[in-house]
């Protein structure tokens, strides 16, 4: 071996270790979302990827979840070190509203500390526009699917076709995932559908590129008696006209506040980090998912009954929004 291999040999190995000690050196945190190819998942991995490319002292990834419910648990038990949720069941969780009055040992939610709103995800009543469905009224008789009980989505709209007066033997309530139901709707299994997701998704998108669908807004009456059961957590929505083919108004709709969240626990510098570093490249994230359209900072720094964690307080108040 002559002098000048062994000594580009030695630089290289010195190279490469350091760049293995960086590595190691970088904290790794885990996002909990929900299922692989899920809405949430996806937005973690738009989150992470930009996150990551804004700052080099902590690494993070998006970690698929069995759904928000889950969610709560993971964080507080340290399986994941935060995660996504409504801002809905963050706050019921927190003052142990609704199904969370009856959870065991469940002191602990108020260990639950909000970063910030991540956007608004609406409620969609979409229906095959061959049906004689117009309002929520009109689906008396039809199938119409409503998610799996287990879901968040679900509850909600028991409760919406409560504020309507209507419930689930008015019509043959389906209990598929919104992952499930455009294939449903396509083969005609269902009418239409009640889900909760984001602006624009591929999906939907899809099923009204081949089967020609329906838009359908609901009663202000309605969503204000809903807002009664959630405290007044949900937002006003418009699905802005043209989102989907053969859409040429706008819906008015209402729309749920996601929110990443953590423990009481976490590391202050790293929830700062991570803040800043969300919010200094907001438009790169609105280019890459519509989720984060419409996303201001005041959306994401509006305060609530769940304490904000100190790490994204400091930001917040660095940069005038609290």
């Amino acid at each position: 071996m002559n002098a000048s291999y062994a000594a580009r040999l030695t630089f290289a190995t010195a190279t490469s270790l350091l760049l293995a000690s960086s590595v190691l050196a970088q904290e790794q945190f885990a996002i909990g979302a929900s299922s692989s190819g899920s809405g949430p998942y996806i937005n973690g991995a738009a989150i992470s990827e930009v996150v990551n490319n804004a700052q080099d002292g902590y690494k993070f990834s998006v970690q698929t979840t069995g759904g928000y419910r889950d969610n709560l648990g993971l964080v507080l038990s340290d399986q994941v070190d935060f995660a996504f949720n409504t801002l809905i069941d963050l706050e019921f969780a927190y003052n142990k509203r609704g199904d969370f009055a009856e959870v065991s040992n469940n002191e602990a939610f108020k260990d639950l500390r909000q970063l910030f709103i991540f956007g608004i995800v609406p409620e969609n009543f979409f229906v095959r526009a061959d049906s004689d469905i117009h309002s929520l009224e009109d689906i008396k008789g039809h199938a119409i699917n409503i998610n799996t009980p287990s879901s968040f989505t679900y509850g909600l709209n028991l409760e919406l076709l409560k504020a309507a007066g209507l419930s689930s033997d008015d019509f043959k309530a389906g209990t598929v995932s919104t992952g499930q139901v455009f294939d449903e709707i396509q083969n005609g299994v269902f009418d239409g559908g009640l889900h909760v997701f984001q602006l624009g998704l591929a999906n939907a998108q899809q099923l009204s590129a081949t089967v020609p669908m329906r838009y359908v807004g609901f009663d202000q009456k309605v969503i204000d008696k809903l807002n009664e059961a959630y405290h007044g957590l949900l937002v006003p929505f418009e699905i802005p006209a043209e989102t989907y083919k053969g859409q040429s108004e706008p819906v008015q709709t209402f729309g749920l506040a996601q929110v990443i969240f953590t423990d009481a626990d976490a590391d202050e510098e790293m929830i700062y980090e991570f803040t800043k570093a969300f919010w200094e490249n907001l438009e790169a994230l609105k280019e890459s998912n519509s989720s984060f359209r419409g996303l201001t900072v005041e959306i994401g720094s509006r305060q609530n009954t769940v304490p904000m964690h100190p790490g994204a307080v400091r930001y917040f108040e660095e940069i005038g929004a609290l």
